[in-house]
């Protein structure tokens, strides 16, 4: 398949897709989009520009300047910005020509009788202006002054010109740093001007001569540049009218290594011309021309960053000597001037006549690209670039007025020509605005794209250099440049497959698709897919060519050069697989037998089945479970496993547990596939070796996983158990496999020892020792006897189960006796029955003996032991005594800490932390923080109470013989509850049924005091004056608190009036202690009073309620302030 054939078929496949669908069904309209130029113009009118139209508007224009000039001017300078003009009336005015409007006029100290002003020199800073007369008298004038000062060392000296020192490694203000002074007699002086406010200072730092050029010459032009690689070193420059000097030397250093100002024992440049002194090198050009310029051009004018000067011009006689100036490695004697010419004068007069005069400017000004040419009655400006006169203007002159000269402002670019009474300024817009045709017409291409100003004009630069080189047969250059052009594609690609320049087509394609636009997907395709056809026919051609070469090193080069397009190819489908249909690249790629290359591209687009596939069928199973590992696809690896398992265990294995999310249940299939058979002896399962580390390290919990993985420990070849054991082992409570299976799966292979673990894991302690038992392993049997710790009677009987194994069936009354040493449950005893009727006792006559004295120890420990309890039991009865006899006493003003009254009117509790309560208040207070549970038990003890006490009644007075009266009940509350004692109070002798007490601490009482003042409580026997009504009431609010009738108990024994004594019959009887009654008192005074509730565990922990309850509101609101 060529070519051709694969592009229209991709172009069918994606029109049938919707890729290329158009209104009318065509591919060549959808195709042909994006080969379009990127940038065309539409006009207003409709047509489309070409961007080549001329620009018709005026380059150079000569601007009158409207100014009243006081009287006749003699010079005129400008820079910075700032301008000066010489009057003949020896004064100067200063502009500043951003602010125009405000003029300074500035005297200077002469006469106009004593001469006229000369020349004036401005340095590039605006701050320091010096002028000189024709007779030699010079004058200086600082930016800040008012009145120019006679400079008296510099007189008698005409200055013709002057080198200012543009160098900034010195930026005092004041200061005009060293610069040159070119002299009418041909000699070059070295200063250095300071301004200064002083009376008796001048401001010549320094003057002193360093060259002359040994004729009586003008210095009619002086320039310095400083080298850019070494800032001592410097050109000076120095032109007459007809020769040109050149001057290159580094300059004096001061001894602290820096460029000094010079003094009068050396100056700054004395050392670089005293290198000159004997034959100076110089140009010389014929003519009679009595002056002369010099003028140097820098692209960078700005007074922060000047750079150094690019180009020279030199006026003289025969015409303007121009060039490049270039600062390399050059020393004494050579030349910074590259590539000088000659440009002649244009005629004066325009007619066709060959004898018309040719008149030499007066004055001469450099730009980037032209030459200035002030006349007496015009100006003009020739190009550099095919020194064509571009501008020829007349100057406005009145009668009799004649043009003096012309300044130049280098730091602004403004050009200012004067005359004796007007000023005139020459306006330069957009110089550079042709400058890229005629770079163009001198085929210098990367200067004409410098000067472009629209992509048209770039387009037309990158056409025409592309066809240049296409017609030069530079291909590979004409296709760098063609892909930056609008050419039509087609028109390019026939180009280059008319001339058969495959590598110069495939460079054009890769360039064009970098400017396609990012919607332009078909063509992307299209050109992508042409380019894999090169490349792969571009490497067949050189492996061919390799091969019928006979020269090895032509063999070495096509190799090299093969092995450098591979890598190019592979970067080209690196960085453009997304543009390339997957089906048509694999059938390029196939039919050109590029299968390392097939490879790589089915990789980049993360097609790894194939190359995985590739690799199994070259049974390559390394380098296909090297590709499975790099791509992330699980279920790429549940397709391959099986085979490469097959054929590469121990690798799969090692990629499997390197992807920790695959899922192990997939793998199955594949460890199925694992020949377990033919491992050879000592060799590691690797089915077992994956699976453990599943079941291990990723703790995976899956039943089919761990009863595979029991499976391939339980049919393993070797008779060990070790692995299978240390499996169940693991597992351990938290069994993930199934104990049926398991088990079977163990006892059809035999695993007797597993077997028994199972059984023992499945609680089944009996089978796993009849197992062990049954292939006489006595010691499996005793390990799994011993692991219901738990359960001894079963421990027991599992070791009977063993003994009567080894009597029985050993029939070994010796390794009997010695299995008896090894348990701790057995006894002689209860292996004696297993033992046959005609047994001789001689063999266990010592463990018999043995026996009966351990019993006989044991029967003395017993009797220790009693005797123990017994003596423990009299310390508690004589405990007790002493219990009864602690008691507490109570004053008859104390008062219910709960309800604030008299304590002993009822029943009440006191605490060892002092507080009294009465119980029906103790009960009332503790209720809301009683759980319901307790409530509920609380109400159950109070009614058995009240039953239990009813019944004793009738026991005492069935066994005295008394008529008992019923007790009154109260029906009161319990805050209702006020009990008095009667007038005739006798003793009361109250049961300690009736006396609830919580350890020895907390005490219940009942009764209220008749006469005197205290109430002793001894051993849970009160002896107090009361009524036996008023105690029966008391007694039922405190047991019966939800108000439940019920008996109490209050009895008049006898008693006497106001004393206290001891209360006569029956008093035995009630002392006797019912135990249900004592042990329902009991627990109920544990619910309600088993510790203080102001000092106990429940004031912490209700310490976060309010003081006030919802209930005492109106309370709360009592307290407001009326």
């Amino acid at each position: 398949m060529n070519l051709d054939e694969i592009i229209e078929q991709h172009l069918d496949s994606n029109q049938a897709s919707g890729h290329l669908g158009s209104s009318n069904g065509g591919i060549i309209t959808q195709a042909s989009q994006g080969w379009e130029p990127n940038n065309l113009v539409l006009l207003e009118s409709g047509y489309v520009s070409t961007g080549l139209i001329e620009d018709e508007s005026r380059i150079f224009m000569l601007d009158p300047v409207d100014c009243q000039i006081p009287s006749r001017l003699s010079a005129l300078a400008v820079s910075n910005n700032i301008l000066f003009m010489a009057m003949e009336s020896m004064h100067l005015l200063r502009i500043d020509l951003d602010k125009a409007y405000e003029v300074e006029d500035i005297e200077i100290p002469r006469k106009p009788t004593e001469g006229r002003i000369y020349k004036m020199f401005f340095d590039p800073t605006g701050r320091h202006l010096i002028i000189t007369t024709e007779t030699g008298d010079n004058y200086y004038l600082f930016a800040k002054w008012k009145k120019a000062k006679l400079l008296s060392k510099i007189k008698g000296i005409v200055i013709e010109s002057i080198a200012w020192n543009r160098s900034s490694d010195r930026p005092t203000e004041s200061s005009t740093k060293e610069f040159l002074i070119g002299t009418r007699n041909g000699l070059i002086f070295e200063a250095e001007l300071e301004p200064t406010a002083e009376l008796f200072k001048k401001e010549e730092r320094y003057f002193k001569q360093v060259y002359s050029i040994g004729s009586n010459m003008p210095i009619s032009g002086l320039r310095m540049e400083q080298f850019p690689a070494s800032l001592r070193k410097y050109v000076v420059v120095a032109v007459t009218p007809t020769r040109i000097y050149q001057f290159i030397g580094s300059v004096t250093p001061s001894s602290s290594g820096g460029i000094i100002g010079g003094s009068e024992d050396k100056a700054l440049f004395e050392n670089l011309f005293s290198k000159y002194e004997v034959n100076p090198g110089f140009s010389e050009l014929p003519g009679d021309l009595p002056y002369s310029e010099l003028h140097f051009f820098s692209p960078f004018q700005d007074l922060q960053y000047q750079g150094v000067a690019k180009t020279f011009a030199w006026l003289t006689g025969p015409g303007v000597y121009h060039g490049n100036l270039v600062f390399g490695s050059q020393n004494a004697g050579e030349s910074v001037i590259d590539t000088p010419q000659l440009l002649p004068y244009p005629a004066t007069r325009l007619e066709p006549d060959a004898s018309a005069a040719v008149e030499v400017p007066i004055a001469i000004a450099l730009t980037e690209f032209h030459f200035i040419l002030l006349y007496k009655e015009r100006v003009r400006a020739v190009n550099q670039l095919n020194d064509q006169l571009v501008f020829d203007e007349l100057i406005p002159l009145r009668a009799k007025e004649e043009v003096l000269g012309m300044s130049v402002d280098t730091s602004k670019n403004t050009f200012w020509i004067y005359t004796g009474l007007s000023l005139f300024e020459l306006l330069i817009t957009k110089e550079d605005r042709d400058v890229w045709t005629l770079y163009l017409e001198k085929k210098q291409y990367d200067l004409a794209l410098q000067y472009t100003k629209n992509p048209i004009q770039r387009d037309r630069v990158f056409t025409l250099q592309a066809d240049n080189y296409f017609s030069g047969s530079r291909y590979m250059l004409s296709a760098k440049y063609y892909a930056q052009s609008t050419v039509p594609f087609e028109e390019v690609a026939l180009k280059f497959v008319e001339r058969d320049e495959r590598d110069a087509l495939r460079s054009y394609l890769l360039a064009k698709i970098d400017k396609l636009r990012k919607q332009d997907i078909t063509q992307k395709t299209i050109v992508c897919t042409w380019l894999v056809e090169i490349y792969l026919s571009k490497m067949n051609q050189l492996e061919d060519q390799a091969a019928s070469s006979a020269a090895e090193s032509n063999v070495q080069n096509l190799q090299a050069e093969q092995s450098v397009l591979e890598d190019e190819f592979k970067g080209f489908l690196e960085t453009n697989k997304m543009y390339l249909d997957k089906k048509t690249t694999y059938k390029l790629l196939a039919s050109h037998g590029r299968t390392e290359q097939l490879l790589f591209y089915a990789i980049l687009i993360g097609d790894y089945e194939r190359v995985i596939s590739h690799w199994i069928q070259q049974k390559n199973y390394r380098n296909a479970l090297e590709v499975l590992s790099k791509q992330e696809s699980l279920d790429t690896y549940y397709r391959f496993s099986p085979v490469l398992m097959e054929n590469a265990p121990y690798e799969t294995v090692s990629a499997w547990m390197r992807q920790p999310n695959l899922n192990p249940r997939n793998l199955i299939p594949a460890l199925l596939k694992y020949d377990h058979k033919s491992l050879e002896a000592g060799a590691q399962n690797q089915a077992i070796r994956y699976l453990s580390y599943v079941v291990t390290n990723l703790e995976n919990t899956d039943p089919a996983i761990h009863n595979f993985l029991l499976t391939l420990y339980a049919i393993q070849p070797t008779r060990d158990e070790s692995s299978l054991l240390s499996f169940l082992a693991t597992e351990g409570r938290a069994m993930h496999y199934n104990l049926d299976y398991a088990l079977r799966i163990c006892t059809q292979n035999n695993r007797i020892q597993s077997c028994v673990n199972i059984f023992s894991s499945m609680g089944l302690y009996g089978e796993a020792v009849d197992l062990a038992l049954r292939h006489n392993d006595l010691e499996l049997a005793q390990i799994n006897a011993d692991k219901p710790e738990d359960d001894e009677m079963l421990r027991k009987s599992l070791w009977l189960k063993i003994a009567r194994h080894v009597v029985k069936e050993r029939k070994d009354i010796k390794a009997a006796m010695e299995f008896l040493s090894n348990s701790d449950l057995l006894k002689i005893e209860d292996i004696l029955p297993f033992f046959p009727d005609f047994v001789l006792i001689d063999d266990f006559k010592e463990e018999i003996c043995k026996a009966l004295e351990e019993y006989n120890l044991h029967i003395d420990e017993l009797k220790t032991e009693m005797d123990e309890a017994t003596k423990s039991a009299e310390n508690i009865r004589i405990d007790v005594r002493e219990l009864r006899s602690r008691f507490a006493v109570v004053a008859s003003t104390e008062r219910c800490t709960a309800c604030d009254y008299p304590l002993l009117t009822r029943q009440f509790y006191i605490f060892p932390c002092q507080h009294t309560f009465h119980a029906d208040c103790l009960i009332k207070k503790l209720t809301p923080f009683l759980s319901t549970r307790q409530l509920k038990h609380l109400d159950e003890l109070q009614e058995q109470i009240q039953s239990e006490m009813q019944n004793q009644q009738k026991m005492m007075l069935m066994n005295t013989g008394h008529t008992l009266q019923p007790l009154s009940v109260s029906n009161s509350n319990l805050k209702g509850v006020d009990a008095q004692g009667s007038s005739h109070a006798g003793l009361s002798h109250l049961p300690n049924q009736l006396i609830g007490h919580t350890g020895a601490a907390v005490m219940a009482i009942g009764g209220a005091i008749g006469a005197g003042g205290k109430m002793m409580v001894n051993g849970g026997v009160a002896i107090v004056g009361t009524a036996a009504g008023t105690a029966a009431g008391v007694f039922k609010d405190v047991i019966f608190a939800d108000g439940k009738d019920g008996a109490g108990l209050g009895l008049g024994l006898g008693g006497g009036a106001g004393g206290a004594g001891q209360g006569t019959g029956g008093g035995d009887d009630m002392a006797v202690v019912v135990p249900r009654l004592e042990l329902l008192r009991d627990e109920l005074d544990d619910l309600v009073a088993s510790e203080c509730l102001l000092c106990g565990e429940l004031m912490i922990k209700t310490i976060d309620q309010p003081f006030l309850s919802n209930d005492e509101h109106e309370l709360e609101l009592s307290w407001g302030v009326q």
